[in-house]
C-alpha cells in the first residue's frame, strides 16, 4: 500500500511505447494481485518519492480467515479497480482529448480528497505531461494543448507543483461527470 508519493502501473507494447494503466496515490494498494498469484503482471514505477507499507501474503491470508470482513474489503477493493479500469476504456475509446484530460483531473481529485490530500480546489500534481499522455492515449503535446486550453478558459491552472481547479463546475461539465 502507498503510502506517501506518487506511482504509475505500466506497460510496454511491442514498439516500445508506453500505456500507463493507472495512477496510484497514497492509500492505493499497488499489488493486490499478489493475495491470489504469484507476481504482479504488469511493473511500478514510482513517479516521485515514495514511501510503502508492505504486507506478508501468508499473514493476509491468515487474517483473512480469522475475520472474514478482510476477505470483502479486498473483494470492494478489487471490484472498484475494476470499474476504474472500465471507466478508463470508455474514456480511451470514446471521449475526446478535453473529456479524458477533465476526468482524468477530476478522477485524481476526488481519489485525492477521499485520502485527505487534496482540498476543495487544489492538490498537489507532480505528473508531467509525456505520463498523463500515456495515461490518456494522447501526445504530450495534445495534453499541453488541452492544458493550455483549459488555462486560457480558467478552468485550472498548475503552479510549482500544485493544480488549482479554478472553476469546477466548468471542468466537471467538460468531463461529463454530473453531480447528483
Amino acid at each position: 500500500m502507498l503510502r506517501s508519493g506518487w506511482a504509475a502501473r505500466f506497460t510496454h507494447v511491442p514498439d516500445g511505447r508506453r500505456q500507463v494503466l493507472s495512477i496510484l496515490v497514497p492509500g492505493d494498494i499497488a499489488g493486490a494481485e499478489l493475495v491470489i498469484q504469484p507476481s504482479i503482471r504488469v511493473p511500478v514505477q514510482a513517479l516521485t518519492d515514495i514511501s510503502y507499507c508492505a504486507f506478508d501474503v501468508a499473514d493476509l491470508k491468515e487474517i483473512g480467515v480469522e475475520d472474514p470482513s478482510l476477505v470483502w474489503s479486498f473483494l470492494d477493493i478489487c471490484t472498484s479497480g475494476r470499474k476504474d479500469t472500465e471507466a478508463r476504456l470508455v474514456d480511451l475509446g470514446r471521449r475526446n482529448a478535453e473529456q479524458r484530460l477533465a476526468r482524468f483531473i477530476a478522477d485524481l481529485h476526488r481519489r485525492l480528497r477521499r485520502h485527505g490530500i487534496a482540498d476543495e480546489s487544489s492538490m498537489p500534481f507532480p505528473l508531467r505531461q509525456q505520463t498523463i499522455a500515456d495515461a490518456l492515449g494522447l501526445t504530450q503535446v495534445h495534453v499541453s494543448r488541452v492544458m493550455s486550453s483549459f488555462r486560457e478558459s480558467n478552468v485550472l491552472k498548475v503552479i510549482g507543483g500544485r493544480l488549482f481547479i479554478k472553476d469546477m463546475e466548468a471542468l466537471l461539465d467538460i468531463a461529463e461527470i454530473y453531480r447528483r
